[in-house]
């Protein structure tokens, strides 16, 4: 069985994994490990859940020098939430460390004043929006002249027509040899193929998914669309769940649900992209810790926010794409636990129910008719 010492893994971050109950590498964390060790670009393709985050954060943290005051590591986010949570697990692998690895983390919606003077420090890794990132870069506050390794974090969503540009405009900052490293859990159209084109001799390390329905239970239930709201409050009272987040598209929606269900003194948080920097983190922090046990979400929570115990997500409004529906599903049923994902559909929204079994190869099993 591989172990992390087995990879070579440093005692020191051997023991920060420890201190967070992780004890052996998952698949993909296996497959990068000496891959990313040895400078080589890859592409690192697993389902939500399976311990990306750290598959390419050990190798490239263990290959830190701790005494330079270079920037050696840049990672790109699609979410501010996301970047959150990449820093807060770089923090937690420090556990005990010296010397210790400077890190900063560089979003929008926050202090750009702040983050200027937090770089004359001189961080050795950056984490971040690509947006905040390129604005201080062409500012010359962000230095990527020496940075040897670039992460592109849900790289589908990255790589997509409206990001594309951004990112190869930052890339163009980094030396010509820098490391490349892709990480998503789908190959979204010819997101692969282009990753190959700016990349040198681009790996795919692939970790294979458990079927779906082995840890999530997909159901739908059908409803006519005002009445979504009610069903909801049906089916929270029904079900009961120890965590539930409930996903809509548009940042109006989130709220207007929000504000219906706190009429009925139902507590909760609610996360969507015109809050503040604050906002989100309070209400992420307030669901992760338990003090309140619902989340109204726009989409900006779907993509690789890891938030333990979530036993159901419920879609309002259903996604177009299936790959953004299994996004949203692995919220839930994440490292083999058992989750539910439960849609509530109309009539005419039975099509992308169809869809997602066909192009997931997956059954959604219905619940029975609501009013």
């Amino acid at each position: 069985m591989t172990t992390f010492q087995t990879l070579g893994l440093s005692p020191a971050l051997t023991s920060a994994l420890s201190q967070q109950a992780i004890a052996c590498p998952t698949e993909i964390q296996s497959q990068a490990y000496p891959c990313l060790s040895q400078n080589e670009d890859a592409w690192l393709n697993a389902p939500t859940g399976s311990g990306k985050t750290l598959a390419y954060l050990l190798p490239l943290i263990e290959g830190i020098d701790a005494t330079a005051s270079d920037l050696q590591v840049a990672i790109l986010s699609p979410t501010q939430e996301l970047a959150v949570q990449i820093h807060e697990c770089i923090r937690k692998l420090q556990f005990g460390a010296a010397p210790a690895i400077r890190s900063q983390m560089l979003i929008g919606n926050a202090s750009a004043q702040r983050q200027k003077e937090k770089l004359k420090k001189k961080p050795h890794v950056v984490v971040g929006t690509c947006g905040r990132m390129l604005e201080l870069a062409k500012q010359r506050k962000l230095k990527l002249h020496l940075c040897r390794t670039v992460v592109i974090d849900e790289a589908d969503n990255l790589l997509a027509e409206d990001s594309i540009e951004d990112v190869e405009a930052l890339l163009k900052m980094t030396p010509r040899n820098r490391q490349l490293v892709f990480a998503s859990a789908t190959d979204k159209g010819h997101s692969f193929q282009l990753a190959q084109s700016i990349s040198s001799n681009l790996q795919w390390l692939e970790a294979k998914p458990a079927a779906h329905s082995s840890t999530i239970v997909h159901q739908f239930i059908e409803a006519r669309y005002h009445n979504k709201a009610k069903v909801l409050v049906q089916l929270l009272q029904s079900l009961r769940p120890e965590k539930v987040i409930v996903f809509l598209h548009r940042n109006e929606s989130a709220e207007e649900l929000a504000n219906e269900l706190e009429r009925r003194e139902i507590k909760l948080q609610v996360l969507h992209g015109n809050l503040s920097k604050f906002e989100r983190k309070h209400a992420i922090e307030q669901f992760r810790g338990g003090q309140v046990t619902l989340l109204i979400a726009s989409d900006v929570a779907a993509r690789g926010l890891d938030i333990k115990a979530v036993s159901h997500i419920i879609n309002i409004d259903l996604p177009s794409s299936s790959d953004d529906y299994l996004h949203r599903a692995g919220r839930t049923g994440r490292m083999g636990a058992q989750g539910h994902a439960i849609s509530i559909v109309t009539e005419p929204e039975m099509t992308l129910i169809r869809r997602y079994q066909r192009d997931l190869d997956l059954t959604i099993h219905p619940l029975p008719e609501a009013p």
